[in-house]
């Protein structure tokens, strides 16, 4: 029965996770410039994505890594930031996955809180069966 709750909470805790990364990455998609030993330097925020690792014995534990590729170029001449062709380095960030990638997270948050509250019901249950 504690296998159900620890699973759960591992899964609760994933979602979070992948929560808190994909609003980091919406929160810099237009963040071209990065602060590199307290100087601010024409280098584009760099998204993250979360892997999800299952475990042998029920649960799952998450991994954060940069995607590939880091940047997109886009054609705006007139940005302070572009290079000699008029391309500017934007974050890889794709503000539609992030919001599936968001809605995804929590629709797994919700179905590991609902494990968690049939669990309480089954051991409620178990120990009026029992008293």
């Amino acid at each position: 029965m504690v296998n159900a709750i620890n699973s759960a909470l591992s899964g609760l805790a994933a979602a979070s996770k992948r929560l808190q990364v994909s609003a980091n990455n919406i929160a810099n998609m237009h963040s071209t410039r990065t602060v590199v030993d307290g100087n601010e330097v024409v280098s584009p925020y760099i998204a993250q994505q979360v892997q999800q690792i299952s475990q042998a014995g029920g649960g799952v534990t998450t991994r954060v890594q940069d995607v590939n590729p880091r940047s997109t170029p886009i054609f705006n001449p007139e940005d302070p930031d572009a290079d000699a062709n008029g391309f500017v380095a934007y974050p890889n960030v794709s503000l539609e996955n992030e919001i599936v990638n968001q809605k995804i997270a929590s629709y797994d948050y919700k179905a590991n809180l609902k494990t968690i509250k049939v669990q309480q019901e089954m051991e409620q249950s178990l120990l009026d069966i029992l008293s």
